[in-house]
């Protein structure tokens, strides 16, 4: 049930659902801000003789379509000003959007969602790409930052975004899908599920993109960042918040999966901190605040993978995994660091690296691995397996590695 009092009307009815809306723990004060703005525009524009309503306006009327359209146009003309404009004659998509986004707000906190018609958002203006030469720069700098002693959880988490995204120009919804199966056991490739964008009738398709040695360090950092915020429960999503939140109107604790939209915030917040810090140093460049920017322009190694293992194929690299592994078992048995040794350390990462591409999961590689007598943690590692990842795959599975089982038995 809405708190807005849906009897009210015209001015009063909007100046609640503001009130409402602004109220929410979830809007910042910049969003509270834009909320107050278009509900006092909209107010200004019932009393407009080129407006279909008036302050008489029920909460059915005001949100259809050509009610809507009417205010736009009014407030895209200069008329709703209560000061003048610099430049009259300026127009904005983004202000277009602005104004839908808070209308989107507004019609929630009314409860007024089988009403509402809104009209459809603008597509947002295309910011320039970040160049390869300010590319390598911007990741010299958070690199920097993230060496600095006492770097912070988000200076952390930025860096593995930004590597990442630098390496593979992933979307910011296919990098809120990721989870730690999607990462390789030895941390050089991610596997992508890419979805066509727009109107594309186009089926979605798996690629398996190479991660740089600086992704792969950040990572490494990252993931015991991650695996401290998850205090309780399991979870497999790669990037999780760092601080308690709201959703819905429901307290989320720290180590939720981040959303698309959470993320976007958590970069913007993180890059104006960053930039603000950095703001006197000699050659500081400020980062862009839109990852956006960052994503256009790189151009991934990538190659296809299946969506779903092939049985027989699938049997045959967990064959191999197994083999591999035997040979390797033996040789630490017989004496570690010598040709042999480092020869089968290769021969296993090869074969896990080829089963996990052929999508075959995590603890059916640990449990073969096992099964063939590679049975701890230095064992796994010597196989290709990084610790950081290993620790993770024990807090997705809920009760350990199968290593560990079987060592309990």
């Amino acid at each position: 049930m809405t708190a807005v009092d849906r009897t009210l009307t015209g001015g009063d009815l909007l100046a609640a659902a503001a009130a409402e809306v602004t109220s929410w723990p979830s809007i910042g004060a910049s969003r509270a801000r834009q909320v107050r703005w278009v509900a006092g525009e909209y107010s200004r524009a019932l009393a407009h003789p080129d407006h279909p309503l008036d302050d008489e306006a029920t909460v059915k009327q005001l949100y259809r379509y050509g009610n809507v359209e009417a205010y736009l146009q009014l407030a895209q003309s200069g008329a709703l000003r209560v000061r003048a404009a610099r430049n009259p004659d300026k127009r904005s998509d983004n202000s277009r959007q602005i104004r839908l986004d808070s209308l989107r707000q507004l019609v929630t906190a009314c409860g007024a969602e089988k009403y509402a018609q809104l009209p459809a958002q603008p597509d947002p203006p295309a910011a320039p790409p970040v160049a390869p030469r300010p590319r390598s720069l911007l990741r010299a700098q958070l690199t920097e930052l993230a060496d600095a002693p006492g770097a912070t959880a988000d200076r952390l988490r930025m860096l593995a975004i930004t590597a990442v995204v630098g390496d593979t120009g992933v979307r910011v919804g296919e990098l809120c899908a990721r989870t730690v199966e999607d990462l390789s056991p030895t941390l050089e490739e991610l596997r992508v599920v890419r979805r066509p964008q727009g109107r594309s009738q186009a089926e979605a398709y798996v690629e398996v993109l190479a991660l740089s040695g600086l992704s792969r360090a950040a990572l490494r950092r990252w993931l015991p960042v991650r695996q401290a915020l998850l205090a309780r429960g399991t979870s497999v999503e790669l990037w999780v918040s760092l601080l308690n939140n709201h959703i819905g109107g429901q307290a989320t604790p720290a180590g939720t999966p981040l959303q698309p939209r959470g993320l976007g915030r958590a970069w913007t917040r993180a890059v104006e901190e960053a930039n603000a810090e950095m703001a006197g140093e000699p050659d500081w460049r400020p980062l862009p605040t839109r990852m956006e920017q960052l994503r256009r322009g790189v151009q991934p190694t990538a190659r296809r993978a299946p969506q779903v293992p092939d049985a027989e194929k699938a049997a045959e690299l967990l064959d191999a995994v197994a083999d591999r592994a035997r040979e390797l078992a033996a040789a630490r048995a017989a004496e570690e660091g010598t040709t042999a040794e480092l020869a089968a350390r290769v021969g296993v990462r090869q074969a896990v690296t080829a089963a996990w591409a052929e999508g075959i999961e995590h603890a059916v590689q640990l449990s073969a691995l096992t099964e063939a007598g590679l049975r701890d943690d230095a064992a796994l590692t010597a196989a290709g397996w990084e610790p950081a990842l290993l620790a993770a795959v024990d807090r997705a599975l809920g009760w350990g590695r199968p290593s560990r089982a079987a060592a309990a038995d």
